[in-house]
């Protein structure tokens, strides 16, 4: 049986829009690669949906509007477990059109709690299994140190790790977006997966050196920015910071009296900032991807970064940049020794060539269509058994 991507029916289903973040941005392009639309629980208010993709919206009232909406909007980023799990149990059966699709894309995590129809195929990228059921477990555990709530969790995760594995019955194929990730699908779930890198979209360029260092993300505590900020307040080197967060106001006080060091907040056109600097910095911890670095190489622009998760396959030594381990000190000397005319920008561009939109539209389309031929296959050869089964008896 031979299928072209063409001839498949696909529907994204993503777990939740609670905003436009990594995950979010995947499931768009993701359904314009396949030209299928989105299902989801809900889209928070606020959040800008492009205008050529079909987002729906299973649940919105639920989340958003009443005294639901207001015990479900809480921390509704997954640190709500009443919204966590609520999410969990409507994906179950979601919505009664996804069932016409020939093919399901389940997008993050809570997506793989959907019961396909038995004629479907499913494929799931998760970003990562839930980090917080396993290679984070003991990191998220101990800093719960209030008594009977370590108790209360261990008991809470042992039920999620049972309904997390339980489900990897639906999928026909897992697909991760880092070889890190596929390790961690091994490890933990037991299966294979394709690796198939998120696209890096937007006008990324090197237009030049105006001699400063940038960093960008969501500031949050996972994303160590504190760390890179205290290493620049003990250099002479500028440092520009980009983003917003929950750790922005505690970002600020810490580059307070540092004039080399300038926290920007949220830049909407962050592709020129970059375009200008020497180099960018990036200290994530055990980060799953890393869109942020394969953006800077995408600029031809070296990368410092920390040594750990799945940055420290984007960083070749001496090549797309330095490397560092997650401390101040490290940090300070890996920015002392690095020198730009050391780095080629084209040859730092051609190795962030396997992270191209082109790239992530063919291997995408090559493992859904796969995918759904070996998932008809297994199909008909079951088919095949039952009927022999029967005349033998």
């Amino acid at each position: 049986m031979n299928y072209g991507i063409e001839d498949v029916s696909v529907a994204v289903l993503h777990d939740r829009f609670p905003g436009m973040g990594g995950g979010e941005r995947f499931a768009v392009e993701a359904a314009r690669v396949l030209d299928a639309p989105i299902f989801t629980t809900y889209v928070a208010g606020g959040t800008d949906l492009p205008g050529d993709v079909t987002v729906v919206p299973m649940k919105q009232s639920k989340y958003t509007r009443g005294l639901s909406g207001r015990l479900l909007e809480w921390k509704n980023e997954g640190m709500n477990p009443l919204e966590t799990l609520s999410v969990a149990l409507d994906m179950t059966d979601a919505h009664p059109d996804l069932e016409r699709y020939d093919v399901v894309l389940e997008s993050a995590p809570l997506s793989k709690s959907y019961v396909p129809a038995v004629d479907q195929t499913v494929v799931h990228y998760p970003h990562s299994p839930p980090r917080w059921l396993y290679d984070s477990y003991r990191d998220r555990l101990g800093a719960l140190d209030y008594p009977g709530v370590g108790f209360a969790v261990r008991g809470y995760a042992k039920l999620w790790r049972a309904l997390d594995k339980e489900a990897n019955d639906y999928v026909d194929r897992f697909v991760a977006n880092s070889e890190l990730v596929r390790d961690r699908i091994r490890r933990f779930y037991d299966r294979d997966a394709a690796v198939v890198y998120p696209p890096v979209t937007g006008d990324w360029r090197d237009d030049g050196d105006d001699g400063y260092f940038v960093t960008w993300s969501r500031l949050v505590p996972e994303k160590r920015m504190d760390l890179i900020v205290e290493a620049f307040t003990g250099l002479d080197e500028r440092l520009l910071v980009a983003g917003d967060g929950p750790e922005r106001e505690r970002l600020e006080r810490m580059a307070a009296g540092h004039d080399n060091v300038e926290i920007r907040g949220y830049v909407d056109d962050v592709e020129s900032l970059v375009a200008r600097a020497t180099a960018v910095v990036y200290a994530p911890k055990d980060e799953d991807f890393g869109l942020v670095g394969a953006e800077a190489l995408s600029a031809g622009k070296p990368l410092l970064g920390v040594d750990e998760g799945f940055t420290r396959h984007q960083v070749v030594e001496g090549t797309t940049g330095l490397a560092f381990e997650p401390t101040v000190a490290s940090l300070r000397e890996t920015v002392r020794r690095f020198d730009p005319d050391d780095f080629d920008p084209e040859e730092i561009r051609e190795f962030a060539g396997r992270y191209d939109y082109a790239s992530f539209a063919e291997n995408l389309q090559t493992v859904v269509s796969r995918a759904h031929v070996a998932a008809a296959d297994r199909r008909a050869a079951v088919e095949i058994d039952d009927t022999e089964t029967v005349r033998v008896g």
